[in-house]
């Protein structure tokens, strides 16, 4: 019996940014200088403490490898998550908060975790003799994942181990990964597995599901930051590209640079959700203009350069063909609006 979480466009891959975050400040507190790996894969560090920005999630696992290099640790990965704060993590904050079971903790997190992420599928699989928790990529990842499974293992070890308590006996819990090589054998007492597929898995116990545990009432769940319904391919060109609308070069190629994919499969992705780039952009234009319009916090020759238009009257031109307004009417009609209201 699965119960699983899965939404429309979640095989396209696309993560979280910030994600990354706890191997950045994992590297900056050890004095370990981040700027080589973050040069590597064409990233700047003050992104990745942004939630709004989506990148493809190769582009994360090669930053993170990355990372592991110039840190001389092969178990990079497991160490970040081993320090990593859960109680801080809004999925696992949420999802025990109330849960009297193990079987209620599960129940809640495997729906609320996709939020982070749309590469992977969590699945909750039940058996006569065990439980299976499965976090499946939705497809073989052209880089190879092995600090993110390093994370993985020591996060979802301790989640299991946090939540049953006293029932805790490693002997009985098994890890596997196809990317074995992030998590040492014999990994805090548990068995670790070679798996055939590209995403990994932990068991444990099918009775550790209806065993009580405790939590502290009193504490407030962490709740996850303002974001989209769905982590899909526009919502990582908007993330990505917000910032970036006065650049000449926003064809496919350059744009799926940002995201850390090929152009082909920026496309493809598009086409999956019915758009295009351009289309895709010109919204963009739009929303990030009425938003400033609204706010009046820059000048409408200023919205214009951001924009990426050279003078006032191109960027009137393509406000009015899409809003049916001047901006210098839809400006004065939101005030009008605000001062009525």
């Amino acid at each position: 019996m699965p119960i699983n979480t899965i939404a429309q466009g979640q095989s396209e891959g696309f993560i979280r940014l910030a994600l990354a975050a706890p191997f950045l400040n994992y590297l900056t507190e050890r004095q370990i200088d981040p700027q080589p790996a973050l040069d590597q894969v064409g990233l700047q560090a003050e992104l990745l403490s942004d939630p709004s920005v989506y990148v493809h999630s190769e582009l994360v696992y090669g930053l993170l490898n990355a990372f592991s290099d110039i840190a001389g640790d092969r178990y990079l990965g497991l160490h970040v998550g081993e320090s990593f704060n859960l109680h801080e993590w809004p999925p696992f904050a949420q999802a025990r908060h109330s849960s009297k079971t193990l079987f209620e903790f599960f129940a809640r997190f495997v729906r609320l975790v996709p939020q982070e992420s749309s590469s992977v599928r969590h699945r909750l699989i039940l058996d006569a003799d065990k439980a299976i928790y499965r976090i499946e990529r939705q497809q073989d990842p052209a880089v190879p994942p092995v600090q993110v499974t390093g994370f993985g293992a020591a996060i979802y070890v301790r989640l299991l181990q946090t939540v049953v308590a006293q029932s805790w006996s490693p002997s009985v819990v098994r890890w596997e990964s196809r990317y074995i090589n992030g998590v040492p054998l014999g990994y805090k007492g548990i068995e670790v597995g070679l798996g055939t597929d590209p995403g990994m898995q932990i068991s444990f116990p099918v009775d550790w599901l209806l065993k009580p545990h405790s939590f502290d009432a009193s504490v407030e769940p962490q709740t996850s930051p303002k974001q989209q319904e769905e982590i899909t391919v526009v919502a990582a060109i908007r993330s990505v590209l917000r910032d970036k609308l006065d650049e000449a070069d926003l064809s496919p190629p350059a744009v799926a640079r940002l995201l850390g994919l090929q152009a082909d499969r920026l496309l493809r992705a598009l086409h999956q959700q019915g758009t295009t780039l351009p289309r895709e952009i010109k919204r963009l234009k739009v929303d990030v203009a009425k938003d400033h319009l609204s706010r009046n916090d820059k000048t409408i020759t200023e919205i214009s350069l951001m924009l990426g238009y050279s003078d006032k009257s191109h960027f009137t031109r393509f406000f009015r063909g899409q809003m049916g307004v001047t901006p210098s009417r839809f400006r004065g009609q939101v005030s009008s609006d605000e001062f009525f209201s």
